[in-house]
């Protein structure tokens, strides 16, 4: 087992690829900083994935460098139904670097018993350092769950003698280490935005720089994530914003400096639609392993994708599902969808792992739609690391998505295509509202939307 993470840079030697452990990203670098998803503890994958940013963005656009972050996602279950399938069993988790960072999961059926057979040993063998290492994940009402944890611990402390001021010093350690289950995040993501993202809003010191020097730092850093990567960076996110508030940047301060840090992502394991960074991402409506749940454009499309692949095991005369390529902004995500990147032999009933791991920007075996995905996600970064290359003395702001898609400036082809995307994913919206209505009547529909449904159903 790894310890939770290391940065490498990926250094390109001749024909071969080879990793280059790092302390931090240098703070004020043109650079782009890859996080991946499972498998990112392979030293093959990650150098694969090093020759793709290589070979397909930067030989095209300024030689930077790569760097990226090797660790275990699979330590971390990326569902919420799998972690708690599987603290349930265990009574608590163990998150990466074990023996330095633990979480106990806690809800009003198992505090007894995790009481009894985790927490309790750990403060007869540590005392009440032990639970500096701990943190308490509560699924449920926290005031009612952890009063028994600390009511326990008064107990068991008065037994053994401990003086009043360090009954009280460690009760409150153990609320201060007690988290909401649904903004919970490990100590992991923390320590890699300590690394990543700190040094370029901080003089190194723990003080805040002036916000001209944050954005232009901020500007010149370029992530692109995959799968549970993209969960990854929106925890770095929350601490980001957390950590700058606490500096003293203000509110505005700290919505200007996180809207210029350009996140490209593909196949993103996450929530969409309410980042502070620019968060581009890019999905196959085939990729079922990034389909999050209680979202209705993936409830809808999951639907879809489902319904065509009996049809089609059914051998039904007309079972192909059409979805134009489409781009859907604003609360719904910034993200461009296509139905299938890759061409296949096979039928929709095989919904292999190829659109979901594969990550070159060029592919071979793609699709139109996956050409077109491709090429649009390659603009996107290639334009980001330009936008940072001019990052001199003043500060240049990062261009809108509708620049930053194009190939060159001004490109009315690929700007007619985007504008398209756009008004197919407006088309796209209505049959998801129209398709939630039908299965949740309670669900608010803007009125706007609302008035666009009439409209569409009179027409019919």
């Amino acid at each position: 087992m790894m310890e939770s993470f290391k940065i490498c840079q990926v250094v390109h030697q001749g024909t071969e690829y080879t990793l280059r452990p790092v302390d931090s990203v240098p703070a004020d670098s043109v650079c782009i900083l890859y996080v991946g998803g499972n498998g990112m503890v392979h030293e093959d994958r990650i150098k694969n994935t090093g020759q793709i940013i290589d070979k397909e963005i930067l030989r095209y656009v300024a030689d930077i460098p790569c760097y990226v972050i090797m660790y275990d996602s699979l330590t971390v279950a990326e569902n919420r139904g799998e972690r708690l399938t599987e603290i349930s069993k265990k009574g608590f988790d163990v998150l990466p670097r074990i023996g330095v960072s633990s979480v106990v999961y806690l809800n009003i059926k198992n505090v007894k018993d995790v009481y009894s057979r985790h927490i309790l040993p750990l403060f007869m063998s540590e005392g009440p350092r032990g639970f500096g290492r701990i943190s308490f994940v509560i699924d449920g009402n926290r005031d009612e769950i952890m009063s028994y944890v600390v009511n326990q611990l008064d107990y068991a402390m008065r037994q053994l003698h401990f003086t009043n001021n360090t009954i009280i010093a460690t009760k409150n350690m153990v609320l201060s280490h007690a988290y909401p289950y649904s903004d919970y995040i490990p100590p992991y993501p923390r320590e890699m935005f300590d690394q990543v993202l700190l040094p370029r809003i901080s003089d190194g010191h723990g003080h805040r720089v002036d916000i001209d020097t944050a954005l232009r730092r901020v500007r010149k850093l370029n992530l692109f994530a995959q799968c549970h990567g993209a969960h990854v960076v929106r925890m770095m996110e929350q601490v980001m914003t957390e950590t700058m508030a606490q500096m003293g940047y203000s509110k505005d301060e700290i919505k200007q400096v996180q809207s210029q840090l350009l996140v490209t992502a593909y196949a993103p394991a996450c929530i969409l639609g309410d980042s502070k960074f620019q968060f581009i991402s890019f999905i196959s409506a085939y990729d079922y392993i990034a389909d999050m749940p209680n979202n209705w454009v993936f409830e809808y499309i999951s639907a879809n994708r489902l319904a065509e692949a009996e049809r089609y095991m059914k051998r039904a005369p007309n079972w192909e599902w059409v979805l134009p390529p489409m781009f859907l902004g604003g609360r719904n995500g910034n993200v461009f969808i296509v139905k299938q990147r890759f061409k296949t032999n096979h039928g929709p009933d095989e919904l292999n792992t190829h659109e979901h791991n594969d990550q070159h920007f060029l592919p071979l075996d793609a699709t139109e739609d996956g050409i077109l995905l491709g090429m649009l996600s390659r603009n996107v970064v290639i334009n980001g690391i330009k936008n940072s290359l001019a990052q001199g003395g003043r500060f240049v702001p990062l261009p809108p998505i509708q620049e930053l898609v194009l190939d060159e400036p001004g490109n009315e082809n690929i700007r007619g295509i985007f504008n398209d995307m756009t008004l197919n994913g407006q088309d796209f919206m209505l049959y998801v509202y129209e398709f939630a209505k039908e299965h949740n009547p309670e669900i608010h529909i803007p009125r706007d939307i609302k008035h666009s449904l009439i409209l569409k159903s009179k027409n019919r």
